[in-house]
């Protein structure tokens, strides 16, 4: 729990420092989503979901990001994520992102099933190319000793308005009985699993429409409905 007590701190530390600058530039979105994955598992129990995200940015790399989703999971029905970092260019080509993110579940959290959790997180960018790890010792609250979440993702041009997203994440538990807990099922002798997935996206009418396929390497005896390959649809407005 050490990890995670500093990681709250820091959390605290950053926010102040990130505030303070007089020159804040600030942008969201509202996205309406066929199924809400996140790393590859149904946050919805395979239904809709309607997010949307505020950031403030600095000119000096400071951010601090608000972004929520409806849920279908525990005892609540939201989720909402609260992060901070800041962004630094290390040539005309790359960029390293570090931050902290606190993700909060109203109502879905208790002595039973505490879900809320603190993950620190980098992020390596290149062009339209990133590589991120994000590390936490309380994974959903759940009881996880440690959990670690290496992922890939690029941003193809197939045209002027069309682009390819592919994406690849790896789970990474302390061991397979962390695993088990996490799922709340038996996943022998495993202590991690992938993530994948292929997205087709492009602009109409002012609005972001994106079509994408996901699956998982988790097997369908230990979570049969919401971890299977599935179709994804969306539609996101920018402002």
């Amino acid at each position: 729990m050490m990890l995670k007590s500093m990681l709250a701190a820091a959390f605290c530390s950053v926010l102040p420092v990130a505030v303070s600058a007089a020159t804040v530039q600030s942008s969201g979105n509202l996205t309406l989503v066929s199924d809400y994955l996140y790393r590859g598992i149904s946050q919805t129990n395979e239904g809709p979901a309607l997010q949307g995200q505020l950031t403030l940015n600095q000119q000096d790399g400071w951010y601090l990001t608000a972004w929520g989703s409806n849920i279908k999971f525990g005892d609540g029905s939201l989720e909402l994520d609260l992060s901070a970092g800041r962004t630094f260019a290390l040539n005309d080509d790359w960029s390293l992102d570090l931050g902290l993110m606190k993700y909060f579940y109203p109502k879905g959290h208790n002595s039973s099933n505490g879900y809320n959790f603190v993950e620190a997180y980098g992020k390596l960018i290149y062009g339209q190319a990133s590589l991120m790890l994000a590390v936490t010792d309380d994974y959903f609250g759940t009881g996880v000793s440690s959990f670690a979440y290496l992922s890939g993702d690029y941003s193809q041009d197939l045209t002027d308005n069309l682009q390819l997203v592919w994406h690849l994440g790896y789970n990474h538990f302390d061991g397979a009985e962390d695993f088990q807990l996490f799922l709340g099922a038996a996943q022998p002798d495993q202590s991690a699993y992938t993530d994948w997935s292929l997205k087709l996206q492009s602009s109409w009418a002012d609005i972001q429409w994106a079509v994408g396929y996901a699956d998982t390497s988790v097997s369908s005896a230990a979570c049969s409905a919401l971890c299977d390959k599935r179709w994804v649809l969306s539609a996101s407005k920018s402002f």
